[in-house]
Parts: C-alpha cells; sequence; structure tokens
C-alpha cells in the first residue's frame, strides 16, 4: 500500500455536536485508520517510507524532544516481517469507540476507563472472546494519520509498545493479531485544565482461534492520485465475487459506505470480481492458505480484462509511494494484551518513572505545564495520570 503526499484538512466537532460512529461498518474515518494499520502490518517498508517523508515541523519538535532515532525507527519498521492483515471487527470497534468517547468526555487519556474499567474489560463486555489483546490509545492527535504517526514512533514510550501492537515483531503470522475495531472520536480543546484532541483515538486489536480467513480490502475512486484511500473516495454498493478456481463456489459482498470490505473465505485459489453495475472494475487471482489477505480495488485503474495474480495472505497489492506531512501531538499510551498512547499539544518538559510492580510493565509521563491531578512517583497505578503505557507480562 501507498501513502498520500498531499495534506489532508479535516473539521472537528465540538462534543455537544457529535454523533456516536457505528461499529457494524467503519466509517471514513475508521476506514482510513483500518488501511493505515494494514499497510503497517502488510508493507512495513512502505510504512517506513511513508513515517519519515513530509515530516511537519511539530513533529519534529516532538522527536527531537523526546530524542527519537528516527533512522532507527525506520530501520526497525522497514526490516519488519510482513503480517497478515487484520479484519475489521464490531466488536472491538464498540469497546474502543466508548474508550474514545469516555476519554473525550471525560478529559483524560489512560487505559482505565473513567468507571474503572480495563481495556480487557471493555473487549470483553462488547462480546469479544479474545485469545490475546492490545490496544493504542491516543487522545491528543491532530488526525487520524497523526495518531499513526504517535503509536509507529511511539515517542515518550522506552519499549515501544504500541509500535509492537501495530508490526508485531518476533510473533509468527500464524500467531498474530487476525481483528481490529477502531474508535474516533472529534472534539474542540476545551479552555482550561485539560486539552485534548482534537482528534482522541483508540485501537483495539484482538485473536481468537476461532477467526475465519477474510478477504480484507477498500474499493474506492483515487481522486486525488495518490495511490492510497483517502476519506471521501470510498466507493459503497460495490459487489466484490470470490469464486473458487477449484469448486466452482462463489461467495459476494457488497462494499461499505467507506468502501471496505470482506469477505470469510476457506482455503483456496480465487478468481475476485469486483464489480458495479454490472460493471466489471477488475479481477484478481488470490490465494487463500489460512491467514487474512489483503485486496484493495480503484475504479479510476483500468482493467485490462486480463485476471492478475495479485493478493497474497501478508502483502497488500497495491503499490508504495510517499507519505502525507501530518501535525504532531505530544506522547502515546500503550497496553498489550491492551495498549494506548498520551500526548500534548506541543513538546514539553518530561518526567519518567518505571513502576515498581513486579507484575507489570508500567512509565507515565507528566509535563512540566501539567494542571492535572498530581502524579505520585511512587504509584503503582499511574494509568489514570497525564500518560500512561501498560504492558500485561505473558
Amino acid at each position: 500500500m501507498a501513502r498520500p503526499t498531499s495534506r489532508r484538512t479535516l473539521r472537528f466537532e465540538n462534543l455537544e455536536d457529535r454523533q456516536l460512529l457505528s461499529s457494524a461498518a467503519p466509517n471514513n474515518d475508521q476506514q482510513l485508520a483500518l488501511q493505515l494499520i494494514n499497510m503497517a502490518r502488510t508493507t512495513p517498508q512502505a510504512a517506513a517510507q511513508w513515517l519519515t517523508q513530509n515530516v511537519s515541523s511539530e513533529v519534529k519538535n516532538t522527536l527531537k524532544h523526546y530524542n527519537v532515532d528516527v533512522d532507527a525507527v525506520k530501520s526497525t519498521i522497514a526490516s519488519s516481517r510482513p503480517l497478515p492483515p487484520v479484519a475489521w471487527n464490531g466488536d472491538l470497534a464498540e469497546a474502543a469507540q466508548q474508550h474514545s468517547q469516555d476519554m473525550a468526555d471525560n478529559q483524560y487519556q489512560s487505559h482505565t476507563g473513567s468507571d474503572g474499567s480495563s481495556s480487557d474489560d471493555r473487549i470483553k463486555a462488547a462480546g469479544y472472546k479474545a485469545d490475546s489483546t492490545g490496544e493504542n490509545a491516543f487522545a491528543y492527535a491532530n488526525s487520524v494519520d497523526n495518531a499513526m504517526q504517535a503509536f509507529l514512533y511511539d515517542w515518550g514510550v522506552a519499549d515501544a509498545g504500541h509500535r509492537r501492537n501495530l508490526i508485531q515483531p518476533g510473533v509468527a503470522p500464524s500467531d498474530a493479531f487476525t481483528d481490529v475495531g477502531v474508535g474516533v472520536v472529534k472534539t474542540s480543546a476545551r479552555p482550561g485544565g485539560g486539552k485534548l484532541g482534537p482528534v482522541v483515538v483508540t485501537q483495539n486489536f484482538g485473536s481468537r482461534s476461532d477467526a475465519p480467513t477474510q478477504l480484507v480490502g477498500v474499493v474506492y475512486d483515487d481522486k486525488n492520485g495518490d495511490d492510497f484511500y483517502t476519506p471521501g473516495e470510498g466507493k459503497g454498493g460495490v459487489s466484490i465475487d470470490a469464486t473458487n478456481l477449484d469448486t466452482g463456489k462463489t461467495q459476494s459482498a457488497k462494499s461499505w459506505d467507506s468502501g471496505g470490505y470482506q469477505i470469510p473465505l476457506a482455503k483456496g485459489r480465487y478468481q475476485v470480481t469486483a464489480s458495479e453495475n454490472s460493471v466489471v472494475i477488475k479481477q484478481v487471482d488470490v490465494s487463500v492458505t489460512g491467514q487474512n489477505v489483503a485486496q484493495d480495488f480503484r475504479t479510476s485503474e483500468k482493467w485490462d480484462g486480463r485476471s492478475l495474480r495479485s493478493a497474497t495472505p501478508v502483502v497488500s497489492t497495491t503499490s508504495a509511494t510517499k507519505a502525507e506531512p501530518v501535525r504532531a501531538a505530544s506522547a502515546p499510551v500503550v497496553n498489550v494484551s491492551a495498549p494506548t498512547p498520551a500526548a500534548a499539544p506541543k513538546p514539553v518538559s518530561v518526567t519518567v518513572t518505571p513502576s515498581t510492580s513486579t507484575n507489570d510493565k508500567v512509565a507515565f509521563f507528566a509535563p512540566a505545564d501539567w494542571k492535572g491531578p498530581k502524579i505520585d512517583p511512587t504509584s503503582k497505578n499511574p494509568l489514570a495520570d497525564w500518560t500512561t503505557w501498560k504492558a500485561k507480562a505473558d
């Protein structure tokens, strides 16, 4: 997958005017988040290129403040093992959306909800039966793109838990996350006390032994020619037909309003056809070997009438090019079984105190001008403070 080079302008809503997002299918912002996540997983070299190109001055200042070795991060991502894409999951999306909304409503950033819930609690309550989970959260993003930057650079987080949730280094494809749900809430910064937003993002990852193997992707009209999905370019109602080349059986789906789609498929060789109003957009050959497969379709790309060997279990077939500049926030927070990132509106002086807990790895970050509750350096449960990262030991 490639990433656009043009800067995207987003419109932000006030909390009072917000509209809760449906978890049944992703909206445009959630679809963008899904595409970025799967770019990092299936084409890590493209993700590394996207991350380090056209970086805004704010992000550069943030990286400098946290002494981030940009070349090392780029190398780490680019050299990571490609993994299967994750499929959209409504239960995980519900848990993520509720947590993003809770953080926006109550002006905080943490893996611990205002009701004391953990990410595992929320995921379980939403109905997802997980073998493993992960959560990334960022309450100070400027955009969906910016949140992804924060998660991948993972500035201010020594163990890079957000990035590990995304690219899962050392994890075999068969053991990797299978599903994801993303919650996106847009809000305006409030005067006084807390200053979060304008975009609050939570990513909930999960794996389960009974997860179906799925063909996932997006159908879009590449109007700006950047070779990557942009919100508003998605084509809904497009027919996706996957015909097993050995059995002749066909399974079908319609693309969502966002342009995304997914179809559960058994192992085998498939001819996948995307068509609109009975007119073929493109036809590709896909091999399913027991892991999710990514395949995007561009309606603006002319089809020459031939079936192309295109999709693979771990790599999206869309070519990778340039990155889009985004505006950085501050620092993210992570949970493994459930991770999160936290940020500040601008680079600030930071103190880092590791927890003395023997079971959890915890680090929290307090800016010098923090006006929230006083942070106790000896606290063994600092997740409700300014910025937190918590990774559950296996």
